[in-house]
């Protein structure tokens, strides 16, 4: 395809977003209704692969520095919204992250997937035998706060809590930052934490009994529900890079994965303060002396609340 006949073709999304930009600087985001900022993303997304693809086959022709200053313009508006304001802040939180989501979900469901995987692997492993556990969870984390020894258990739950939520922030980072691995070493550092749940859960409710299993859940899951969503969304960040490595598709390498990456770190902020709010949860909510089936009401909650903000915002 010549330059010319790629102008003709994709001229009409030019404009479109080039209108949009007119309207964004005059009036800014809120003048946009909701319809109209999911229509300006998709835009913004799609001038963008033309931008790529204009700098791979067309180099030094006229429509590489157009898309370059349209892009600019837009740019400030699809990353930031009107940056330093309160109203850009809440148009990131309300629309900008959950959008960015759910628009990548198939990849989030993917890191989700991987992690139950493990998650069912190892507590089918170590229901069989429990003295598999110690294949599995590592022997720094269980020791001093779980003996295995004769089958008697000797749990701290409020140690092991905190224990597994600097874990979940560390995955988190990994999930994200282990893309460039081609996405091999964020699949398997979703599969391998899925193992370590499974097994201490299956563990507790091998050897610990039911009442055990209750108040385990009751410690893990109030801030373990936001945790997970942020290790999720890192994953699909990871997965996201990995497929631009190895898939690229029509962009060259290069573009691909820069392309990725910026849609990864758009939703960086969202995930920080998902991982904040399960902190405030596991220092202030997770501790009290209250009935284990209130924590566990509280993160059913919790899943639903997350679960409508990501699929209704």
């Amino acid at each position: 395809m010549t330059e010319i006949q790629f102008i003709s073709q994709n001229e009409e999304r030019w404009k479109q977003l080039e209108a949009f930009n007119k309207t964004l600087q005059r009036r800014g985001i809120r003048a946009l209704s909701r319809i109209e900022i999911r229509v300006f993303a998709e835009t913004f997304r799609a001038v963008g692969y033309h931008l790529a693809y204009a700098k791979t086959h067309y180099p030094g022709g006229s429509s590489v520095p157009y898309l370059s200053h349209i892009m600019g313009v837009a740019h400030n508006y699809y990353y930031v919204r009107e940056r330093g304001s309160l109203s850009g802040i809440k148009d990131y939180f309300l629309q900008g992250f959950p959008g960015a989501v759910r628009q990548t979900w198939i990849y989030t469901a993917l890191a989700t997937a991987l992690f139950m995987a493990g998650a069912l692997f190892a507590y089918a492993y170590v229901a069989w035998d429990t003295g598999r556990f110690h294949q599995i969870f590592p022997f720094e984390l269980a020791e001093g706060d779980l003996n295995l020894g004769d089958g008697e258990v000797v749990w701290n739950y409020t140690l092991m809590s905190a224990v597994i939520m600097t874990n979940n922030i560390r995955v988190s980072i990994m999930a994200f930052a282990f893309g460039v691995t081609a996405g091999i070493g964020t699949a398997w550092i979703l599969f391998y934490n899925g193992m370590i749940i499974g097994a201490l859960a299956s563990f507790v409710a091998a050897t610990g009994g039911p009442r055990d299993t209750l108040i385990f859940w009751s410690l893990i899951l109030p801030h373990g529900v936001p945790e997970l969503a942020a290790i999720f969304i890192s994953g699909a960040c990871g997965l996201m890079l990995g497929r631009a490595i190895l898939i690229p598709g029509k962009l060259s390498r290069r573009d691909a994965v820069i392309k990725r990456a910026r849609d990864a770190v758009a939703m960086v902020p969202g995930i920080v303060v998902i991982l904040v709010l399960a902190g405030l949860i596991e220092g202030f909510f997770t501790p009290l002396g209250i009935s284990p089936y209130f924590k566990l009401g509280f993160s059913a909650l919790a899943f639903v609340g997350m679960g409508l903000y990501f699929t209704k915002g």
